[in-house]
């Protein structure tokens, strides 16, 4: 399955540019260019992801 700036952005409750801005600072996944200016994201890159954001909070956490 495969998401859209806007989708993406509407799973964490933020804006597209949002999601833009966290791939230019590369904090998230900068997802798969199918065209010009026609950007996806495969559910396993985001549920990736997350698992990765769970774990660093989890360690931060313990220490």
């Amino acid at each position: 399955m495969h998401f859209t700036d806007t989708e993406v952005g509407n799973y964490y409750s933020v804006s597209r540019h949002t999601i833009w801005r966290w791939v230019r600072e590369s904090k998230f996944p900068r997802g798969k260019k199918l065209s010009s200016g026609s950007t996806r994201w495969l559910k396993s890159d985001i549920e990736k992801f997350d698992q990765e954001v769970l774990r660093r909070n989890e360690t931060a956490l313990t220490e």
